[in-house]
């Protein structure tokens, strides 16, 4: 798998801390990878919509535990020659540091994802 593609659609992470924004390839079609993100975000996220559901575009809330902050994960799937990228920015709302909370969600959601397809 590929990191950080060029050309992520997303919007670029502001200059502090509190924020991933990266991309990985994966050797399976839209719906499959559509499907594993949704029951990741079904059972992790706080709440999601599909944005758009041709290009597939995603938006979950995630609730920070005791402190109940909310973070943004955003995601656009975009499928080419049997391959699917997955764009993915993951930002606190608040404050500048998140003591590693969103790298550490997208990575976790990059390995669930490896494990599902």
């Amino acid at each position: 798998m590929a990191q950080n593609i060029p050309n992520n659609p997303l919007p670029p992470c502001p200059v502090t801390p509190n924020c991933v924004r990266t991309s990985r390839n994966f050797d399976v079609g839209m719906d499959k990878l559509f499907g594993a993100l949704s029951q990741i975000f079904e059972k992790e996220a706080h709440s999601y919509e599909v944005l758009d559901p041709k290009r597939i575009e995603i938006h979950a809330i995630y609730r920070i535990p005791v402190f109940g902050f909310k973070d943004d994960v955003d995601v656009i799937l975009e499928e080419a020659d049997g391959q699917t990228t997955i764009f993915i920015r993951s930002a606190s709302r608040l404050g500048a540091y998140d003591l590693g909370v969103n790298k550490r969600r997208v990575n976790r959601i990059f390995r669930k994802l490896g494990s599902r397809i």
